[in-house]
């Protein structure tokens, strides 16, 4: 553990390699239109990149380095639906290889050998003829999974949990935890996360005054004193008869929410232009999470003053009447650091079959397991659902299946006999 590894992390001759990683990144003839969602090429980065990097620097050490929402693009997957891909600007993408290059020494000696995506000397050809050559030793019997949506369930409490094992420095530990928040925070009404990234496929100005408005109307809406009763008050809005206890209730919630639309009107309505840099706040964040916490405390600081309190507190109680959501969940696919998180993620996972005396090979979020008969199949499978369970994740039951020794296996685009 080392507690000055910021010095390190933006230090210029790791910045510079950094750079070089993400350019190399991108063929020579599209890194002029090779943009992020900030409209600024590779060549216009490297055009000034002394200073570029400088500024980086200057940004990181002084603690004002802020991450950009990213934009969003589809990939299909090969057995079917779409991938959403983060699209960063270059500054990001810098800081986060950057990163990269100081953390995956921590976790990569850990690893287990049976864990082949995304690490330094390792491949798809050699993760598919480990398997090839594992079946072929009496093992034929396989266990295919595939994690439900992996990325986008990856628990930040979880991950950042085992990061601070290893990582003192809490200067670094924001940044990773910026890094994480950035991808809950999204314009415009709460939403499935897939029909989030569909709308969002590039992060604008517009985007986020379209996100703020929605949220004032929601709260002008909700403010409205009649909104859910009769002038008799005996039904709800939705013509339930409600006793004198439930029309006291009704009453509380209804009052709290006005009080809440009143401080958000009064706060968004002194610096509707400022508040609009932080974004709305995604339907995946409970308020009194620390993540929630962490953007009230982003929200009011971006407001200033008692009109940022007023509109941070409207927020902070309209949420927590609301009850909204669970714990923050999710990384950017397609960002330099997610596959070391989520391999460090599901490390835990490899230990703990392994353990078990089972033949596991797994790249990212694709595994499979070997054995020797049915019934080692079959408590794989169960021990495998018990494993992601206690990392809050689940399996694909459409796509997880066991394949008997006459079946080929399809693995990371690869038919293995």
């Amino acid at each position: 553990m080392t507690i000055n590894l910021l010095e390190q992390l933006a230090a210029p001759e790791n910045l510079l390699a950094a750079w070089r990683v993400v350019r190399g990144n991108i063929p020579a003839h599209r890194r002029k239109r090779s943009s992020g969602p900030d409209g600024i090429t590779l060549a216009e980065y490297e055009r000034d990149l002394d200073a570029e990097l400088t500024v980086l620097r200057d940004l990181l050490l002084s603690g004002r380095y802020q991450p950009s929402s990213p934009a969003y693009f589809a990939v299909p997957k090969p057995k079917g639906g779409q991938r959403m891909l983060a699209i960063l600007p270059v500054q990001d993408r810098v800081a986060q290889r950057a990163a990269l290059q100081m953390l995956e020494p921590f976790w990569e000696y850990e690893f287990l050998p049976c864990s082949f995506g995304f690490r330094p000397g390792t491949s798809v050809d050699q993760a598919v003829s480990y398997v090839a050559q594992t079946r072929r030793q009496d093992r034929r019997w396989v266990v295919d999974g595939d994690i439900q949506k992996c990325f986008d369930t990856i628990d930040h409490d979880l991950l950042m949990m085992r990061v601070r094992k290893k990582i003192a420095d809490k200067r670094v530990l924001a940044l990773l935890q910026n890094w994480l928040d950035v991808g809950l925070m999204q314009a415009g009404p709460p939403s499935n996360t897939e029909a989030a990234w569909s709308k969002h496929v590039k992060t604008t100005g517009s985007s986020l005054k379209q996100g703020w408005n929605w949220m004032v109307d929601a709260f002008a809406q909700e403010s409205d004193p009649f909104a859910r009763y009769n002038y008799g008050g005996s039904k709800s809005m939705e013509g339930v008869y409600l006793n004198g206890e439930e029309q006291a209730e009704e009453m509380r919630q209804s009052s709290l929410k006005r009080v809440a639309a009143s401080g958000m009107m009064f706060g968004v309505s002194l610096l509707r232009p400022t508040i609009r840099r932080i974004g709305a706040i995604s339907r995946n964040v409970s308020v009194g999470s620390p993540a929630g916490r962490r953007l009230m405390k982003k929200g009011v600081l971006a407001t200033g003053g008692f009109a940022g309190v007023a509109a941070a507190a409207a927020v902070a109680a309209y949420f927590i009447n609301q009850r909204v959501g669970e714990a923050p969940v999710g990384i950017l696919q397609g960002s330099p650091l997610s596959p070391l998180l989520a391999n460090i993620y599901l490390h835990p996972f490899d230990i703990s079959l392994m353990s078990l005396g089972y033949k596991l090979a797994r790249f990212a979020d694709d595994w499979v397991i070997l054995c020797e008969d049915q019934t080692g199949a079959e408590n794989a499978y169960q021990d495998a659902l018990r494993d992601l369970e206690e990392l809050h994740l689940k399996v694909n039951l459409a796509k997880t299946r066991i394949l008997p020794p006459h079946e080929k296996l399809e693995w990371l685009g690869k038919v293995i006999s």
